[in-house]
């Protein structure tokens, strides 16, 4: 299951205000699944934290938000 993080913007290709997301870390699971490995999950939950890719927006796709 993803999760998405939004905000209110504007987008230079559609020209308006619009929401720009991007995808979210499910902090929850990333928990879980460090207790099951004995905190070498630690690694992956820091590296899926940092939010690779940005945020775009919701009705083209385009990276142009600010």
């Amino acid at each position: 299951m993803a999760t998405y993080e939004e905000k209110s913007s504007y987008c230079k290709d559609c020209d308006k205000k619009v929401l720009k997301k991007r995808k979210g870390t499910n902090h929850l699971l990333h928990l879980i699944l460090s207790f099951l490995t004995a905190g070498i999950w630690i690694i992956v939950w820091i590296l899926t934290a940092i939010k690779f890719g940005g945020w775009y927006c919701s009705i083209c796709g385009s990276k142009k938000v600010s």
